[in-house]
């Protein structure tokens, strides 16, 4: 008896947290009963907003401009650089752009930043590095604005061939959602340095086709793919091009006016409303919570299915985004919204489901892996990833036996068997390696019954020997521990029986947690590189690891 009066007493502190977590939760809620985080603040979107009312005549003494500039000022790293948020180590990406900013916006008063945004560039392979798309992630944007600042000749400037729009659209939009950029670059690229005569006719027929592209892709709230950094880069790009492009810009200013944030920043996003409310109702079903005002969220995921192709990827209906009214239909999101729809009770049959499932069959690559935009793509952050392949198998776990018995499951699961690393980790595109894509693939193969398979023994004993000594887990390479890695390498290890290292990430979770939650951290990816953090991921993923612990402890 004694025993057990202190194993309960060990347990409640555990359980205390899970019962804050979930009163904040509720605080995320929508009044149409969706969740939504908060992403971090971005120096890209900072700059490229600033950089693009600048251009359409705001002025740079005040208003947006003026706080979006005093903002970047505010945030540069002592080296000199910009990270990708607050705080973050200095980069290629984040320093060219926000340096090129400055200077393009008020040189004058941002002397002494400019100059030591040019002098961590010159340290880090100066132009020729920027230049080149192999180093820099970023390099078409940092190039151009470092001409359009008059940072570098024009001339100088890798120039993109708007005759893209010409290939065959089964080539081009491999480019993935990267190609609305890649257009209204190409276009100002013409303006650094003009085609010669006897190309002219067919330099012009691209760019109508272009601007007409540009024109169907631009969402309902005249955003691109629910990104500040991306419409401010199109709509600065195509005014400083002069090209015949003012209906797009005028679309698109309402847009990025309303992206800004009281303390004059940009996030690179909006928010992933829908990614955050799959993570809620995953969090309430593995708590064994009744879900408040079930249908209405359930018919908001319905009604968010996209029910006609979509146009710039060519994807057929049936997926949903990261957030609506203008992202862009994705494997990792609509894999979440099947298995939440699931969860919440509504049945495979139903044609919703069915929908969605055969969009995700006609998205897998030939190798059994998903990709997340455009089947096929071979983009360094569109492709064959484990994190994405594990988390439509975990969809596919809830779908009937047809589905769990299927061709695409077999060859998911010997693509997850080859892509394990000799160490037993497996990656992810849109979370920092190691520690998501090897949680999600223990998750994945427990999900399908399939816990003892040799693949989850090497990946529990990768997360279990890459445990921080304080008990939480970071990226597996020597990063601070994190909540939501704690998080995800806590729940994996639970979903096989806990142990030690399990106890001891549930322990991290409940010391680090304040009365606001969790401190969320940057471990989020987009564009391969660029990271972000999202309030919502350091509070929903903990609450999944905190209700196992409570439901094994039982």
């Amino acid at each position: 008896m004694g025993r057990q009066t202190r194993n309960l007493t060990r347990r409640e502190p555990a359980a205390e947290a899970e019962e804050r977590g979930f009163r904040l939760l509720d605080a995320h809620r929508r009044a149409d009963s969706s969740w939504v985080g908060e992403l971090s603040s971005s120096a890209l979107a900072t700059a490229m907003s600033a950089l693009a009312l600048r251009l359409l005549g705001h002025p740079a003494e005040s208003g947006p401009v003026a706080g979006g500039l005093a903002w970047l000022a505010a945030t540069r790293n002592p080296d000199g650089g910009w990270g990708d948020a607050p705080g973050e180590p200095s980069n290629m990406n984040a320093t060219s752009i926000a340096a090129a900013a400055l200077a393009r916006c008020a040189p004058r008063r941002y002397r002494e930043e400019v100059a030591g945004g040019r002098r961590w560039v010159e340290e880090h392979g100066g132009f020729a590095a920027l230049n080149d798309p192999r180093t820099t992630t970023l390099s078409g944007p940092g190039r151009t604005l470092w001409a359009l600042a008059g940072l570098v000749p024009p001339e100088r400037v890798r120039k993109l061939p708007t005759e893209m729009i010409l290939l065959p659209r089964r080539i081009r939009r491999t480019v993935s959602t990267t190609f609305p950029a890649f257009l209204s670059l190409s276009l100002l690229h013409e303006r650094f340095r003009p085609s010669p005569r006897w190309r002219r006719p067919l330099r012009r027929r691209a760019e109508r086709e272009a601007l007409a592209w540009l024109r169907r892709a631009q969402g309902p709230n005249g955003s691109y793919e629910e990104s500040a950094f991306l419409t401010s880069l199109i709509a600065a790009a195509l005014t400083a091009a002069g090209a015949e492009g003012g209906d797009i810009v005028r679309r698109a200013l309402p847009f990025v006016l309303r992206s800004r944030r009281p303390d004059g920043s940009w996030p690179i996003d909006r928010d992933l409303e829908n990614f955050d409310t799959t993570q809620a109702i995953l969090a309430h079903h593995e708590a064994g919570r009744p879900l408040r005002e079930a249908g209405r969220v359930r018919e908001w995921l319905l009604d968010n299915q996209f029910r006609r192709p979509f146009f710039p990827t060519s994807s057929p209906p049936g997926g949903w985004a990261w957030a609506y009214p203008a992202g862009w239909p994705d494997t990792d999101d609509t894999a979440c919204a099947l298995r939440s729809l699931r969860l919440l009770g509504v049945p495979a049959g139903h044609p919703s489901i069915r929908l969605g499932l055969r969009w995700l069959y006609r998205m897998q690559n030939r190798d059994g892996s998903w990709p997340t935009f455009v089947r096929g793509s071979r983009m360094p952050f569109d492709h064959g990833c484990p994190y994405i392949t594990s988390q439509v198998l975990s969809a596919l776990a809830l779908m009937g036996p047809e589905a769990r018995r299927g061709a695409p499951l077999r060859r998911a699961l010997a693509y997850l068997r080859r892509a394990q690393r000799p160490d037993g980790s497996l990656g992810s595109l849109w979370f920092r390696p190691h520690t998501r894509g090897t949680a999600a693939a223990v998750e994945a193969f427990s999900d399908l019954g399939l816990s003892g398979d040799p693949l989850v023994g090497r990946a529990a004993r990768w997360l279990a020997e890459h445990q921080n000594p304080d008990g939480g887990w970071g990226d597996g390479h020597g990063a601070p521990s994190t909540a939501e890695e704690t998080a995800w390498a806590s729940a994996a290890l639970l979903r096989l029986g806990g142990g030690e290292a399990a106890r001891k990430g549930v322990r991290w979770l409940v010391e680090h947690q304040d009365p606001g939650g969790w401190k969320p951290a940057v471990i989020g990816l987009y564009y391969a590189s660029l990271s972000y953090s999202d309030t919502f991921y350091a509070l929903s993923y903990p609450l999944v690891a905190l209700a196992r612990h409570r439901r094994l402890s039982r």
